[in-house]
C-alpha cells in the first residue's frame, strides 16, 4: 500500500510539471487523473487550493433536515474513529460536520473544514466530494490523489446524495480520516449511509405529498374554481385549473407560490397575467409540514369585467377614449398599478388643483402627466428644468400669465430651492390653467422646498412593486419599440420578475430593445434574453463572480446554439463540469430553444 502512495505522489508531481500537456500519467487512476485536470482548468494551484467561506448554504433546508438524524445515529461509531463526516449540497458548501475525536477535529479546524465552507472541486480540486458530483460515482480519493497539497495526508470517501423522486443531485456525503487509517470499508460504509439520507428524503417526500393531496382536495370542494397545489416537486390541477393554464404557465404560477411559501404575502386581489393575456385574479394560502410551510394553494379566479377585456393597453400613448378616463389606455392591470391610478383620477378630478407626481426615475410620472392632460383639447404646453435653468422662473411666469388649457412641469427635483419655492408660490397664484407637475424622488434638494406645493402629491410605485404588470408592459413596449408583439414566454417573464429594475421603466425598455434587435422568432424565449439578464434572472442571488460565470456560460451556450460540448470546449471545462455550474447558478436550460 505505502508503494503504492509512494508512486502515486511521484506520478502527481510528474503530472503538475507538465500540466494540462501531461500525457496520460502510468499508476494513476482515470477518474483521478480527470479531476487533476479539471482542477487546473479551474485556475487551482496545490499550493493554494483550501476551503473558503461561501456564503448561501441552506442549512436547514430538505437535505439537512434528512441527513441530520442519519449521521446522529453514527456518533457512537465515530466516537471509536480518527474520523469525520461532512455533508455539502451540491455547490461543495458544507452544511455540517459530524467528529467525535477531539484531536480529528482540531486537524479539520485548521484545515478549515468547517459549516460554511466550500470543499467542491472548484475549491479545493481532487477530493472525493468533488468526484463523486462530477461523476454520480462513489469514489474514495487516497492521499496523494488529492490535488491540494493539504489534503495528502488524508483519505476523503464520498458518494452524491440524489432526490429518490426526481433524482436531481442534492450534494454528498464525505467521510474524511488519516491516510494511515484508510480502510476500503469505507467507501461501502458512506455509500450505505447515502442510501440512507436517500430513503429519508423518499419518507419526507411521501408525507408531504400525502399532505399536498389533503390540502388539494379540501380545497376543491367546489370544482367550479380553478385550484392548483404544488410544491417544488410536484404540481396538482383540477379540471378547471387544467382549462385555464397552458404548460407555460407553471413558471409564473409557481413563482407567486414560492414568494408566500418563502413568508412574502400574497394580498387579497393579486392580479396575474397567464401566457394567454387572461388576467386571474390569485388568492394563495401555504400548506405545512409541521411549522415548516413547503408548498401553497391557489386558487385563481378569472377577471373577465369588460374594462380590461376592452381596452389594449400601451406603454406610453393614451387610448381613443382618455376623455372619459385618460389612463385606461395605460399598460398595466396589477393591484398596485391600478389602485395608484384610481389615486390620481382622484386627486386630478378638480382640475384647478396643480398636481405632483413623484417617484424613482422611470416609473412613468411623465407618462402619466400627458394622459391627464391630453383630454383637454390643446395640448398642453411642456416645460422642463433639465433645460431652462437659470431662465426657469422667468418662463414659468410668462407661461402661467397665457393662462394655456393645460401646464405640465417637468423635472422640478432639478430646481434649487430658491427656484423650487418661487414655482410652488407662482403655481399656487395660478387660475385657469391646469397644472401637472413631475419630480423624482430624492433624500434631499428640491423635493425639500416643494413639501409646500399647493396641491396633492402622488407617488408612483416602483417597477418592483407591480412586477404582475410585466406582461402587459412587455407587449406595450415590443409594439411601441419594433411595432410587432412577439410573445415573451412565461419562463422569461419568469426570469424578468427577478431583475433589480434600478431604473424601473428606462431599464425594461432597454432589455425590450436589445433582446428585440433582429429578433425574427414568433416567440421570445430565455437565450434570446442578454447574457448579463439571464446571470440576474437565476433561481437564487448570485455573487458578484458567479454573476460573471453565468454571463459566461449563458453567452457561449448562445454562441454554440446551445450545444453543450461546444460551449464546454469554448470555456476550456469538461462538459460535466457546465452542467455541474448551470445546475449550482440555477440556469434554467429546459427552456431554451437556442
Amino acid at each position: 500500500m505505502l508503494a503504492d502512495r509512494s508512486v502515486i505522489a511521484r506520478a502527481r508531481q510528474v503530472f503538475l510539471d507538465a500540466g494540462l500537456d501531461a500525457p496520460p500519467v502510468p499508476g494513476v487512476r482515470p477518474v483521478i487523473l480527470a479531476s487533476w485536470r479539471r482542477s487546473l482548468l479551474h485556475g487551482l494551484s496545490p499550493a493554494d487550493a483550501l476551503p473558503r467561506d461561501t456564503p448561501g448554504a441552506d442549512r436547514h433546508g430538505q437535505l439537512a433536515r434528512a441527513a441530520t438524524p442519519v449521521l446522529d445515529r453514527r456518533r457512537t461509531t465515530l466516537a471509536d474513529l480518527r474520523a469525520g463526516i461532512t455533508l455539502t449540497d451540491q455547490e461543495g458548501r458544507v452544511l455540517g460536520r459530524w467528529v467525535e475525536d477531539r484531536g480529528f477535529a482540531r486537524r479539520l479546524d485548521a484545515r478549515h473544514v468547517v459549516a460554511g465552507t466550500s470543499i467542491a472541486e472548484l475549491t479545493i480540486g481532487t477530493t472525493s466530494g468533488g468526484v463523486a458530483v462530477e461523476t454520480g460515482a462513489a469514489t474514495m480519493v487516497v492521499g496523494h490523489e488529492h490535488f491540494s497539497d493539504g489534503a495528502v495526508s488524508m483519505t476523503t470517501a464520498g458518494a452524491a446524495v440524489r432526490h429518490p423522486v426526481t433524482r436531481r443531485l442534492l450534494g454528498s456525503l464525505n467521510l474524511l480520516c488519516g491516510v494511515e487509517d484508510t480502510h476500503d470499508l469505507l467507501l461501502p460504509w458512506i455509500r450505505e449511509m447515502a442510501a440512507e439520507v436517500e430513503r429519508s428524503l423518499l419518507d419526507a417526500a411521501t408525507r408531504r405529498d400525502r399532505l399536498l393531496l389533503d390540502a388539494y382536495v379540501t380545497s376543491t370542494r367546489d370544482a367550479r374554481h380553478p385550484v392548483v397545489c404544488l410544491d417544488d416537486q410536484t404540481v396538482i390541477t383540477n379540471a378547471a385549473a387544467a382549462r385555464l393554464l397552458d404548460a407555460g404557465d407553471q413558471a409564473m404560477v409557481w413563482e407567486v407560490a414560492s414568494h408566500r411559501i418563502a413568508g412574502g404575502r400574497c394580498e387579497p386581489g393579486h392580479l396575474l397575467t397567464l401566457t394567454s393575456g387572461q388576467v386571474v385574479r390569485v388568492e394563495a394560502a401555504v400548506v405545512e409540514d409541521g411549522t415548516r410551510a413547503f408548498g401553497a394553494v391557489l386558487t385563481l379566479a378569472p377577471v373577465t369585467t369588460a374594462s380590461s377585456a376592452a381596452r389594449t393597453p400601451t406603454a406610453g400613448t393614451p387610448a381613443a377614449s382618455a376623455s372619459v378616463d385618460p389612463l385606461a389606455g395605460l399598460a398595466g392591470r396589477g393591484t398596485t398599478w391600478t389602485a395608484w391610478c384610481r389615486r390620481v383620477r382622484e386627486a386630478a378630478a378638480d382640475p384647478s388643483a396643480a398636481l405632483l407626481l413623484t417617484g424613482e426615475p422611470g416609473t412613468g410620472k411623465t407618462t402619466v402627466a400627458r394622459a391627464l392632460l391630453g383630454g383637454d383639447g390643446d395640448a398642453p404646453r411642456e416645460m422642463d428644468a433639465a433645460e431652462l435653468g437659470d431662465d426657469w422662473v422667468t418662463e414659468l411666469a410668462t407661461a402661467l400669465q397665457r393662462r394655456p388649457a393645460g401646464l405640465l412641469l417637468r423635472r422640478l427635483d432639478l430646481l434649487g430651492p430658491a427656484a423650487a419655492t418661487a414655482t410652488t408660490r407662482l403655481v399656487a397664484r395660478s387660475s385657469g390653467t391646469r397644472v401637472v407637475a413631475t419630480a423624482t424622488q430624492d433624500t434631499d434638494g428640491a423635493l425639500g422646498a416643494l413639501l409646500d406645493w399647493p396641491g396633492p402629491v402622488r407617488t408612483a410605485p416602483a417597477l418592483r412593486e407591480r412586477r404582475d404588470d410585466l406582461p402587459d408592459l412587455l407587449r406595450a413596449l415590443s409594439q411601441q419599440l419594433t411595432g410587432r408583439s412577439p410573445r415573451w414566454t412565461s419562463e422569461v417573464v419568469q426570469t424578468l420578475h427577478r431583475q433589480p429594475w434600478p431604473a424601473n421603466l428606462h431599464s425594461l425598455s432597454a432589455v425590450v430593445r436589445v433582446t428585440l434587435e433582429g429578433h425574427t422568432s414568433p416567440d421570445v424565449t430565455l437565450h434570446h434574453l442578454p447574457s448579463e439578464v439571464s446571470a440576474r434572472g437565476s433561481r437564487r442571488a448570485l455573487s458578484g463572480l458567479e454573476q460573471v460565470e453565468a454571463r459566461a456560460l449563458t453567452a457561449a451556450l448562445a454562441a454554440a446554439g446551445g450545444n453543450k460540448r461546444e460551449a464546454a470546449d469554448a470555456l476550456g471545462i469538461a462538459r460535466s463540469t457546465l452542467y455541474r455550474k448551470v445546475r449550482a447558478l440555477g440556469l434554467d436550460l429546459s427552456a431554451a430553444t437556442f
